[in-house]
């Protein structure tokens, strides 16, 4: 149950960054204020903050006009540059495994486990002919892709109180569609990229990023002659827009497969969309048809209360841009 206070989620993309403050009280949430700027150029790559001091002043100034300026913050780490495994370890306790991962995860990670924060999340216990194991999720990022995050609010005027991963933050806001004893998933489709997150019984078991964003739809219509439309107003059934449709699909199939592999035989139930590719016209529907899953676009309305006073355009972008931004300050409040 929420404790009254409020919480901030910061989430940084590579086109826009989004700010939104949400107020938890008995149980039920409530948008307070939110606001997103357009991204300086080349200033965040693939998750990663090339030039902190620059962002965190370009942050600050959606502080000053949505008067956040010392908001308590939680905010993620996302990209390429976030690693993530399935691992089996022998049982023990927590910190303990916390050490046998980073061990273990020195021969399968790129980069030197010196240069990486880590984390892990246990997904199940059980036993074998070689006693008792526990299959856990492992996170790492490079240290300076957090360093630059801390230091981004810090210029901005913001109190970073916690750092999670995006999909984590999408399961909190997601609760009600993705929880039960199915196996479910969640397909975030951003400006320059996506990812696919599936959780069993409440637990992330898999993360896999997808090269496809929906900048692709806007360059389309941009080639088509129309530059000013709208994601809502494509047809799926359309030539070009097909042919993107044929990309997510791929590339979500090969995640699918991927998913099967790693999890010997665990079939995914259904997909919760979300993300500005959400907003194409009947995309639900084509992938729904296209993976044989079940497709529906993420709804937290049961868990929020939108704004009194906002535009159909505002609402939009609540319900299509903001779920990273939302599932991050709902982690601030529980």
């Amino acid at each position: 149950m929420f404790i009254s206070r409020t919480s901030t989620g910061l989430d940084l993309g590579s086109q826009s960054i989004k700010l939104v403050q949400i107020q938890g009280r008995k149980g039920k949430a409530r948008i307070k204020t939110f606001g997103q700027i357009t991204t300086p150029y080349g200033l965040i790559e693939n998750g990663y903050v090339t030039d902190p001091d620059a962002v965190g002043q370009e942050l600050g100034k959606l502080l000053n006009k949505l008067k956040l300026r010392g908001a308590k913050t939680v905010s993620a780490l996302s990209g390429q540059q976030v690693y993530t495994r399935l691992l089996t370890l022998p049982a023990m306790k927590l910190d303990d495994m916390r050490h046998a991962a980073l061990y273990q995860a020195s021969s399968f990670l790129p980069i030197s486990i010196d240069d990486v924060t880590t984390d892990i999340y246990p997904v199940r216990y059980f036993e074998d002919d070689e006693g008792e194991k526990c299959e856990i999720f492992f996170v790492a990022a490079r240290k300076a892709q957090a360093e630059n995050l801390i230091r981004t609010c810090q210029v901005a005027g913001l109190k970073l109180e916690r750092v999670e991963i995006e999909s984590l933050a999408l399961h909190t806001l997601y609760h009600e569609q993705l929880s039960g004893d199915k196996v479910k998933g969640v397909l975030n489709i951003g400006a320059q990229r996506s990812y696919l997150a599936i959780f069993q019984q409440d637990t992330l078991v898999f993360v896999r990023s997808i090269g496809f964003g929906c900048a692709a739809f806007y360059q389309y219509m941009r080639e088509s002659g129309a530059e000013d439309g709208k994601l809502e107003e494509l047809n799926c059934q359309d030539s070009g827009c097909e042919r993107l449709m044929r990309d997510i699909v791929n590339e979500l199939s090969r995640s699918l497969e991927y998913f099967r592999l790693q999890s010997k035989g665990r079939e995914l139930s259904e997909i919760v969309l979300c993300g500005g590719g959400a907003r194409v016209g009947d995309i639900e529907g084509y992938l729904s048809r296209e993976v044989g899953l079940s497709v529906q676009v993420g709804d937290f309305t049961s868990q929020i209360q939108l704004p009194d006073s906002i535009t159909a355009k505002e609402k939009s972008d609540l319900l299509y841009d903001y779920p990273v931004a939302l599932g991050l300050a709902m982690r601030g409040v529980k």
